[in-house]
């Protein structure tokens, strides 16, 4: 974003806001799975929540997350056009909210009966390895959560409307309140309930989503949006939106199936503990690039709609240019520093309680692969909402389909066919970020021919110089561990605090200043 202007200013300091409410949501989130790592581990137990927790959102994932926001946002923005909306276009644009929201309810209610009554054959799908009695617990857990996707399906749409409506702030707020209601729990409640403590975790976890919907309702009224319910599958808006769904849901597979093949594989690599090990991994990096990358996105993406509703090309190719510019810059640092430092993170977040050394390596194992597919993860998800936003949605479809072919591909020959037997768990790594850069690959691609402008020589010189920045972290964190080294896994909490600062910040000092210098964003 070009400093000056200052709605580009005021964008600059809500993305900011929006990136700290981000990461206290994510601090929050590594609290609650730290506090679950000390309390349950990998038991049998922990195995079980695993899989159950896992079922629900995956499912609202492959078949609503993206559907809900990429068909929305583009439709209900579709009523300003690039202009101040008129009062008629404002009613519109609020009735198609309202017959929406509707239709997710009753899409939602169906697929969490769905769930509930088919639990046992989908547990023993998604974990084969879970003996009798885990398999038994995660079924009962499995349906105490799948409700949550009501929820979950609402609170999506509330946001859509929200962002819509240049409220940004408490949509990024709402999942440090859930996160925060299961940590209390985790630290107040947990123990006290003894041998069923893990079923007022899955409680505690679906009444987090409960919490999160009815938090934005006060936002929500504070814009003028009347909340109620209408049901009406004549509306061309409703029409249009369900139109894009089939795709735009395809489309959304690439994270959630990246789960599902994670879980699968991990569960065949014969490490004992492998498949909660890889969670708590892909965890760490889902919390880590989301952080870094969604607040960009979420803001970017209401103002393309509506740039591409009005036709204005020139402005989109350079907004989407300026979104990428802006999540490589803060991606390829982070991402570099923690190719270093994985072992000194999770052995911090982790390592107390029941969770062993073992358990810290082999999660450091899986994670370290995976990290290097951050800056794809930032171009899957701002390129999957400009083709959205253009209403071009099989092209995110398509490269989704290639990423999980990637990952099941790489996969399949690693762990499946033997040829990675020496890689362990980090094997299941690989594929993953095998998956995201197909999936990336095949979105610029398009970009390039799709969207005019968009990929010229200035945008090619910023990444890299960017690249080039995020190898002089690396260096300068390899070089410091170096001269620190001793295993994370044997070292104490306080010792890998201190190892990793010392390696860190004078690797952020060295990036900062070469930013400065060579401005590789302007």
């Amino acid at each position: 974003m070009r400093p000056g202007n200052k709605s580009d200013k005021k964008g600059v300091k809500t993305i900011a806001v929006m990136m700290s409410a981000t990461v206290i949501a994510k601090l929050l989130g590594m609290l609650r799975s730290v506090l679950q790592a000390g309390a349950y581990g990998t038991t049998p137990e922990a195995n079980a929540f695993t899989a159950a927790s896992k079922l629900p959102l995956t499912f609202f994932d492959l078949l609503l997350a993206a559907a809900v926001l990429g068909c929305f946002i583009p439709v209900y923005n579709s009523f300003a056009g690039g202009t101040e909306p008129s009062d008629n276009r404002k009613r519109e644009a609020d009735s198609f909210a309202a017959v929406f929201l509707t239709f997710i309810i009753v899409a939602c209610g169906a697929l969490a009966l769905i769930g509930m009554i088919f639990a046992r054959p989908l547990v023993s799908f998604i974990a084969p390895n879970l003996d009798e009695s885990a398999l038994a617990l995660a079924v009962t857990l499995t349906r105490i959560m799948f409700p949550l996707v009501i929820f979950t399906g609402s609170a999506y749409t509330l946001v859509g409307v929200l962002q819509s409506r240049g409220s940004f702030i408490a949509p990024a707020m709402i999942s440090a309140i859930s996160n925060a209601g299961v940590v209390v729990y985790l630290l107040c409640i947990d123990r006290s309930l003894g041998d069923r403590s893990i079923y007022g975790l899955a409680l505690a976890y679906t009444l987090s989503w409960l919490v999160q919907l009815l938090t934005l309702m006060i936002p929500l009224k504070r814009s003028g949006f009347s909340l109620r319910l209408s049901l009406d599958f004549k509306n061309p808006a409703l029409k249009k939106a369900l139109g894009m769904a089939p795709p735009i849901m395809i489309g959304s597979w690439l994270a959630p199936a990246g789960t599902l093949l994670g879980q699968f594989f991990a569960a065949r690599t014969g490490v004992a503990g492998a498949t909660t090990d890889f969670d708590y991994a892909n965890n760490i990096y889902i919390i880590i690039a989301g952080t870094l990358t969604y607040s960009i996105c979420n803001y970017t993406f209401p103002k393309i709609s509506r740039l591409s509703a009005a036709g204005n090309s020139e402005e989109f190719a350079s907004t989407v240019r300026d979104g990428l510019k802006s999540a490589l810059f803060i991606i390829v640092p982070i991402m570099s520093a923690a190719l270093v430092l994985a072992g000194e993170g999770v052995s911090i977040l982790y390592l107390r309680g029941k969770f062993t050394p073992e358990d810290a390596a082999n999660t450091t194992t899986a994670l370290i692969p995976i990290i290097a597919a951050m800056p794809f993860f930032g171009v899957i998800e701002l390129f999957s909402r400009v083709f959205y936003s253009k209403n071009e949605v099989k092209i995110p479809m398509l490269a989704a389909l290639c990423g999980i072919a990637s990952n099941a591909v790489v996969g399949g020959l690693l762990v499946g066919a033997g040829l990675g037997s020496g890689l362990g768990i980090s094997a299941v790594g690989l594929a993953n970020a095998a998956g995201q850069a197909a999936s990336a690959i095949v979105l610029l691609i398009f970009a390039a021919k799709r969207i005019p402008g968009l990929l010229d020589r200035s945008l090619l010189f910023a990444v890299l110089k960017l690249l080039l920045g995020g190898a002089l972290v690396l260096a300068v964190c390899a070089g410091m561990k170096l001269l620190l080294h001793s295993s994370p896994f044997e070292a104490s909490f306080l010792v890998n605090v201190g190892k990793a600062a010392a390696a860190f910040l004078p690797a952020a000092v060295v990036y900062l200043v070469y930013s400065k210098l060579v401005k590789p964003v302007s």
